[in-house]
């Protein structure tokens, strides 16, 4: 009796070491491909009339191997979880043009937007998925909504901080007239150059983490909201409320 339960420990015991090794392997067989945010946007607000298309790069990460040569991923639209429509709103790059570069382990989704009439009014959506090819197989962010206007939207940039601490909540009206005053003429974030950023490796060896500088970032948004009051005499915005009284409380 004795000697017939070693031998069931045993069985249990390489059966399940068996498992996990089979895990293991399962697991570095493969690469994972994620997006890098779940939403994107572009706008043409900031574009003179004449530009009717823009080649924009979404990018995109993955988990596993390094590849020692370039690999192709695969992305798809969604149509039925979009409202912008391929040829109208959107051309797709060739798929010889989604790649990930041998020794990274990022690259980028290229699409064209088309710019259209109907977007001075209107905010087009366009979901795409990774989808499992020979490469890469879908991470956990596997798909990203891309919204795509010619009207003045919350940038992607102003989610993070500082500016939801600093700047306060988002209006057309509070974005319009910061950008006048940082002296933007693209759309782009005033704050993501210098003297405003710093980078930080975290132990890392590689300055890599991009963090904002309150020594700077703070005085900028103090003067901003002095020049709202003196210069342009507090202006209302969309929910009727005197810009300088909704930045942030610092």
């Amino acid at each position: 009796m004795m000697r017939n339960n070693i031998i069931a420990l045993v069985l249990s015991v390489s059966a399940l070491t068996s498992c996990t090794v089979d895990q293991i392997e399962t697991f570095d067989s493969h690469n994972y491909l994620s997006f890098k945010s779940s939403t994107m946007s572009y706008t043409f607000a900031f574009n003179t009339d004449d530009v009717k298309s823009f080649d924009f790069d979404i990018p995109v990460t993955y988990a596993g191997r390094y590849s020692d040569k370039d690999v192709e991923f695969a992305v798809s639209a969604v149509p039925d979880k979009s409202t912008a429509v391929e040829g109208v709103q959107y051309r797709m790059k060739s798929a010889d043009q989604q790649i990930v570069k041998a020794g990274a382990n990022d690259g980028v989704v290229k699409i064209t937007l088309l710019r259209t009439d109907s977007m001075k009014t209107k905010t087009y959506t366009l979901r795409l998925a990774i989808m499992e090819n020979a490469g890469f197989k879908p991470g956990p962010t596997d798909s990203i909504t891309v919204n795509i206007t010619d009207r003045l939207i919350k940038p992607d940039w102003w989610g993070a901080s500082p500016y939801n601490y600093y700047l306060g909540a988002y209006t057309a009206t509070k974005l319009r007239l910061w950008l006048e005053f940082m002296g933007v003429t693209d759309g782009s974030n005033p704050f993501d150059k210098a003297p405003y950023i710093q980078w930080l490796d975290y132990g890392s060896g590689n300055f890599i983490y991009k963090n904002y500088k309150d020594s700077e970032v703070k005085p900028k948004v103090m003067e901003f909201r002095q020049w709202l009051i003196i210069t342009k005499g507090n202006p209302i915005d969309e929910q009727n409320k005197p810009v300088a009284e909704t930045l942030g409380n610092f």
